[in-house]
């Protein structure tokens, strides 16, 4: 982790501007607000309260608790991990500990980044050392280069209130839109302009919302590096027009420092980005195709480095070292179909390893 110092400015008057409330309003109007927007930002908001001295009731304190609980979890798992291989993390807890001593990032999941099959596979194992997971999901990308991701999931304290616990593993740092950008594999060293880009590219999925604006807020107040560097790396990344728009939904609650900079000087290289995106074709686009594992089967290799593909019935078949997975690219398949791949297994050869 970083040795930079925490930001010193995430407090009440930030959260009233963020949700646009007066100052004077009651503390649950805030509240319900934060909730109403993104269930976990109401962990922030109750962090903040209390920092500032407010006396939580007993729900609310227990939902924060919770929160640090899972939080806790997340960076045990990520010091384990951390332990035995390199691992890249992408948000989370690389933003989290930027934030001022007592106030909590809202804790959604961990992802990390690994340099290849063979580290993806190893860094799951550690994580089931771990912990007890209820499932593992897999999902393949094809394009210049073949990319896969593991996601881990398990059951959280209170299963009736809160969203599963859950951690990503994935051999890319930044997978693009499935259009016109690229696979990114290796995020760029700065760990500010690593989680900076994390969040852009979050547009590809969904609108930007408050989360990424104290997020960037935040990330303001301790880096980068260098403005010039942050600009040439989100040149190179391809994501000017979403850095652009971040940052101007993040500026509406705060100044942000060399961040202002960094929006000016992104301004015409936005521009060229989206001239680029508009006049590409599907002859100049990178083909990327994703596709997503299905479970057939838990299994627990140990001597497995990599996954085994097979073809069976025109579908395929992987098999990794944790399960087996049918390979669909919707979220529908006809029973007939999961039936003859569950039936194919035991007629596969399992090697080469």
């Amino acid at each position: 982790m970083s040795t930079r110092a925490r930001a010193d400015s995430v407090d009440l008057p930030l959260l009233y501007r963020l949700f646009d409330l007066s100052p004077d309003d009651d503390l649950r109007f805030l509240v319900r607000r934060a909730r109403a927007t993104r269930e976990t930002l109401v962990q922030l908001v109750l962090s903040v309260a209390e920092r500032a001295g407010h006396r939580l009731g007993t729900g609310s304190a227990d939902e924060l608790r919770r929160a640090r609980t899972r939080a806790a979890g997340y960076h045990r798992l990520h010091t384990a991990v951390s332990a035995a291989h390199a691992v890249g993390v992408l948000k989370g807890p690389a933003i989290a500990q930027y934030y001022p001593e007592g106030v909590l990032r809202p804790t959604g999941d961990l992802d990390l980044v690994v340099s290849g099959e063979r580290e993806l596979w190893s860094v799951v194992r550690v994580v089931l050392d771990h912990q007890a997971v209820d499932t593992i999901d897999y999902s393949l990308v094809d394009g210049e280069q073949r990319h896969m991701m593991a996601t881990l999931s398990w059951a959280p304290l209170d299963p009736l209130l809160d969203r599963d616990a859950k951690i990503d593993v994935g051999t890319a740092a930044y997978f693009g839109d499935g259009e016109v950008l690229p696979v990114r594999s290796r995020p760029p060293a700065d760990s500010v302009l690593t989680s900076l880009l994390a969040i852009a590219e979050e547009k590809f999925q969904r609108a930007f919302h408050a989360v990424d604006a104290i997020d960037v807020i935040v990330l303001s107040q301790v880096g980068p590096d260098s403005v010039a560097q942050a600009e040439a790396t989100v040149r190179e990344f391809r994501l000017a027009p979403e850095v652009t728009e971040l940052l101007a939904h993040a500026g509406r609650c705060a100044p942000l420092g060399p961040f202002e900079e960094l929006r000016r000087r992104l301004e015409p290289a936005a521009e060229q980005e989206r001239e680029l995106r508009a006049a590409a074709t599907p002859e100049t686009a990178p083909t990327t195709r994703v596709r997503y594992g299905m479970e057939l089967r838990r299994a627990q290799r140990p001597d497995w480095r990599r996954a085994v593909e097979h073809h069976a019935g025109g579908d395929t078949l992987m098999l990794t070292p944790v399960g087996d997975y049918l390979l669909v690219e919707s979220e529908l398949v006809a029973p007939a179909r999961y039936e003859a791949a569950l039936a194919a297994l035991p007629h596969l050869p399992e090697g080469p390893r």
